[in-house]
């Protein structure tokens, strides 16, 4: 029989770059079916706007407060607000001034790879427009252009 997984506060994979990402459900946990984050963005953090091609991705709002683009919208999104994002939406964070603690779901459980790729990439190779658009497009995920 499977067992259960407990998962404390400041637990889980953390992968650390501009903010901090730590996977606290991984797709092995779930043979693949979902993953569970905790994302902890600074005040002014902004992800680089970007789509999924296979993967549904859902935002909960824990902490502080953000921006959320999700296509020509734009919505704030505060404590206890939750955004659903399809595969194929383009969709950017920005961070309030406070900062943004937030619960992340993926599905199918996939992106692990993609935080792990991007946080060994060096100081240099982060900040390349097309080093990173290529790690992200092996794992199905494609940034677009400002």
């Amino acid at each position: 029989m499977a067992k259960g997984k407990r998962v404390g506060p400041d637990d889980g994979n953390l992968y650390k770059r501009a903010n901090d990402m730590l996977v606290k459900v991984t797709a092995e946990d779930t043979e693949g079916a979902y993953e569970v984050c905790e994302e902890r963005c600074p005040p002014g953090f902004a992800s680089r706007r970007h789509a999924h091609t296979r993967n549904h991705e859902t935002f909960y709002v824990l902490e502080g407060s953000a921006k959320f683009i999700l296509g020509d919208e734009e919505f704030e999104g505060e404590v206890g607000s939750l955004f659903q994002i399809p595969p194929g939406l383009p969709h950017k964070v920005i961070a309030g001034p406070d900062g943004i603690r937030m619960l992340m779901v993926y599905s199918p459980g996939e992106t692990e790879a993609m935080f792990k790729e991007m946080t060994a990439l060096s100081p240099e190779q982060r900040t390349d427009f097309e080093t990173g658009r290529a790690v992200a497009a092996k794992h199905n995920t494609v940034w677009a252009e400002d």
